[in-house]
């Protein structure tokens, strides 16, 4: 519905002009009317019409005064001229303030008609390209929007690898410059996060102008809240950011499949630090124990990672990956997962820790067997993924998952398929030589009695166990002693020995020279 005036100081010409719009189809509607130039600009003010049908003669201001006030201040405005006179000067002005059409009096219903459907005519047009320059313009804000929200998360994940401030293009940002201090939240959920539900909670909290949401680029279980603060103390901060993640859990709190968690980062000044404010929150969540049902953790510089951890099996998982035994695998993580939980002050930290070590021998494996494999088919972000995890059962699932299929792999190479014993267990000598090597702890790898395997060893091989190990430890020293100047004491340790003493007795035994005589007999022949 389009509202028009109509300013005339003639009441009879008004009404004439109301009687001829009678029978006019189209959405009009009179809005008012006005008997002077001042009048009408107050209604302009007021009312807000589309058309405005003006005399051009009238007291107080004339219809040449309003036309230049109108101009200037509501030039979207659709103007028909109504006047007496065909006066050049009066023709001049209205087409000087682009006015729709000049009628002159007296004229008949089907030109004031067509005259206000000419009218329409341009403001739908006008509308139109209105329409189109603001959907152009939101097009622009929301590519923008998009640009600086993956610059954030660039800075957050270190992605470019850049120090550089981001240049806030977008106008939903700006916010950013004006803030004081941030926090970050990392969120973290055993289950898909869905957007909408950050948007609404935003929404609903009136949060737009002082928070800014990040979806991971490329995992949907984890988002990061930027909360923006202007001339706040810390300790409301503090208090702020506590309450928004308790607010957050208890959006959650309803599944009883999902668990969330949030790390908060300490108190920043420049958004350049977002990179360091996500590594505090990744320390904070870290830092949970894993029988912790805390939902939120503050960042605190006590949070290093104790170096105790002595699982017994480490070996013995290693070597049924590398012979594709999936059952033991399963059955030793088991094992780990229990060994981690019966330390009431574990640490998520430490889990992955040693999660880590696990997954690099692992993957060390696939390039010892795998050497023709390209680079980008090995799994070299195994051990980053699980950074990425922050709940127990996650990480165990996730290492199970990969040491199982690195398992397989490794399955097909065959390593330990000969069907003589003997030759299986002298392969895994040689190739664990610096690890502690007991017939019990071969034996169990293998499912034989320990007895039995002595016996069957020296049988096979014509040596004992002792004196084959030795002997491989011994073989790798010489190499060792021909290629390298390390330190005799680091050798023997290198290779499995962690009594120089014996070292020297059992080199000397097997191949009849000290390790310096040997030492310079080979720089002898260099």
């Amino acid at each position: 519905m389009y509202k028009f005036i109509i300013v005339d100081d003639e009441p009879l010409i008004r009404r004439g002009i109301l009687k001829k719009l009678e029978t006019y189809e189209k959405n009009i509607s009179f809005a008012g009317e006005a008997d002077n130039g001042e009048d009408a600009l107050k209604l302009v003010h007021k009312i807000n019409p589309d058309i405005i049908i003006t005399d051009m003669r009238m007291p107080l201001m004339d219809g040449k005064s309003l036309l230049k006030l109108i101009q200037k201040d509501y030039p979207e405005k659709k103007i028909i001229v109504i006047s007496g006179y065909s006066d050049f000067e009066y023709m001049k002005e209205a087409i000087s303030a682009n006015v729709v059409s000049y009628l002159l009096k007296p004229f008949n219903r089907e030109e004031l008609h067509k005259t206000l459907t000419k009218a329409i005519s341009l403001i739908e047009r006008d509308n139109s390209i209105q329409q189109k320059i603001e959907l152009i313009e939101d097009e622009k804000e929301q590519i923008s929007y998009n640009s600086d929200l993956q610059s954030l998360s660039s800075i957050i994940l270190d992605i470019n690898k850049k120090d550089a401030v981001p240049s806030i293009r977008s106008g939903k940002l700006k916010i950013i410059d004006n803030a004081d201090s941030f926090l970050l939240l990392s969120i973290y959920s055993t289950s898909k996060l869905e957007e909408y539900v950050f948007y609404n909670y935003m929404e609903q909290n009136d949060l737009n102008n002082s928070c800014i949401f990040l979806p991971h680029p490329y995992n949907d279980q984890i988002c990061f809240f930027i909360l923006l603060y202007s001339e706040q103390l810390d300790n409301k901060i503090i208090e702020l950011a506590s309450q928004t993640a308790k607010n957050l859990i208890e959006i959650f709190s309803s599944s009883p499949l999902t668990e969330v968690f949030i790390g908060i980062s300490n108190i920043k000044h420049n958004i350049i630090e977002l990179r360091q404010a996500y590594k505090e929150t990744v320390s904070a969540l870290d830092s949970r124990k894993i029988f912790d049902n805390s939902i939120f953790h503050f960042f605190t510089d006590d949070t290093t990672v104790p170096n105790s951890f002595e699982w017994e099996n480490s070996d013995d998982l290693v070597f049924y990956i590398e012979s594709g035994n999936t059952q033991k695998i399963t059955e030793l993580t088991r094992d780990l997962f229990e060994f981690f939980s019966r330390d009431p002050l574990m640490t998520l930290a430490v889990v992955k820790r040693n999660c880590r070590s696990l997954l690099k021998e692992a993957r060390d494996l696939l390039h010892e067997y795998f050497d023709s494999m390209p680079d980008n088919t090995l799994p070299s972000s195994y051990e980053t993924i699980i950074d990425t995890l922050f709940d127990i059962n996650s990480i165990r699932a996730y290492l199970l998952q990969v040491l199982s299929n690195i398992s397989l792999m490794l399955g097909q190479k065959a390593i330990y398929s000969s069907e003589n014993i003997i030759d299986n267990i002298k392969t895994y000598v040689q190739k664990n030589y610096s690890k502690n090597l007991t017939l019990e702890k071969i034996s169990s790898l293998f499912f034989i009695n320990p007895s039995y395997c002595s016996y069957l060893f020296k049988e096979k091989s014509g040596d004992n166990f002792i004196d084959f190990i030795n002997k491989v430890r011994i073989q790798k020293a010489t190499e060792l002693l021909r290629n390298s100047d390390n330190k005799v004491y680091k050798i023997a340790k290198t290779i499995g020995f962690d009594n120089t003493k014996y070292f020297f007795r059992v080199f000397k035994k097997v191949t009849g020279y000290t390790p310096k005589e040997y030492k310079a007999i080979c720089d002898l022949w260099k």
